[in-house]
């Protein structure tokens, strides 16, 4: 996955975890008849996605190269011909 596709990921995370901020602090006010019910449900789907997100994030980083892994491995010396052989 390109860096922008993750920026797109965490900024999207981002958003909803300050959502999830936002819903917090309004049940944290106490019960209010109609709205707490709604606003827990809505918390429920917040964090649903985020875990979505995050399950995607972190599926894509396991997925995508580790930098320097496309590298070849390095030669056996056994296979070098250092010029120094006794015939």
């Amino acid at each position: 996955m390109t860096q922008d596709h993750m920026r797109t990921f965490e900024k999207a995370r981002d958003q909803l975890l300050g959502r999830r901020r936002f819903l917090a602090e309004a049940l944290a006010g106490g019960y209010k008849k109609g709205q707490t019910d709604n606003q827990i449900e809505r918390i429920v789907k917040v964090q649903a996605a985020i875990d979505v997100i995050t399950s995607a994030i972190n599926e894509d980083r396991r997925a995508s190269p580790r930098p320097g892994a496309s590298e070849p491995a390095p030669e056996s010396h056994s296979d070098v011909d250092l010029g120094c052989r006794v015939m």
